[in-house]
């Protein structure tokens, strides 16, 4: 059987991940998982449960409309703390140096309480059960991966994968959806659901007759007259 061989050419787009994450990805993953560990050691004490993540009860009863924000900054339990933390530093770089570290915390801030916020909804069904941790923001940056980098390659460490980076990060999505479906957590299926579709209006969402991204870049550009007249002008 013929060893098939992934060939790379000059005009292959390719994107690195598993990097040594910039400062604000960095800050993120310190910061996850610092809350954590203070968190265990501390015996998970119940005030954190009752008042910093959410649920229902707490959201829509008591009137602690800080819970979905909150929620975010920590991980009651260690379900989905590996998968929220490795996902963070794999694609969190990429999308980091693509748009900057103000807008990267914006879309990580903004998916992740949206994606709680339509977990205490789902929630209203059982307002006591909590939610907490980064599983919004962790599929919105699925999404984010999938959407920006169509059609690059993913390099990883010394390698380079056989496999588009849009196909790794739906792959990752429904890895995510998978194993809630099978472990029944379904405030946690609502929350990436709010956190994508978040991810969604965020990528593709403005207002009407706002410039694209790209009509914006090339809005900065001049055309330099001269040449041949049937010559098209170039873009510099």
């Amino acid at each position: 059987m013929p060893r098939r061989v992934l060939v790379i050419g000059p005009d292959t787009k390719l994107v690195r991940i598993g990097q040594r994450p910039p400062r604000v990805t960095l800050i993120l993953l310190i910061q996850q998982i610092g809350f954590f560990l203070a968190w265990a050691f501390a015996d998970g004490p119940a005030w954190v449960s009752l008042h910093l993540a959410a649920s229902a009860q707490g959201t829509f009863t008591r009137l602690e409309l800080w819970q979905p924000a909150s929620a975010l900054a920590i991980h009651v339990g260690s379900r989905s703390i590996f998968f929220n933390m490795m996902t963070l530093w794999l694609i969190g770089g990429s999308l980091e140096k693509f748009w900057g570290g103000g807008r990267f915390l914006l879309f990580w801030i903004a998916t992740g309480v949206v994606g709680n916020l339509a977990g205490v909804c789902a929630g209203l069904l059982q307002p006591a059960q909590i939610i907490s941790g980064s599983a919004g923001a962790t599929a919105g940056l699925l999404v984010a991966f999938a959407a920006v980098y169509t059609g690059h390659l993913v390099f990883v460490w010394k390698g380079v994968l056989p496999l588009k980076a849009q196909h790794l990060g739906l792959l990752l999505l429904g890895f995510l959806v998978l194993g809630n479906l099978l472990g029944k957590a379904f405030l946690e299926l609502a929350v990436e659901a709010g956190g994508a579709l978040a991810a969604l209006v965020f990528l593709f969402g403005r207002r009407r007759g706002a410039p694209s991204p790209k009509a914006r870049a090339t809005g900065k550009l001049k055309v330099i007259e001269g040449g041949k007249k049937d010559e098209p002008h170039y873009w510099n």
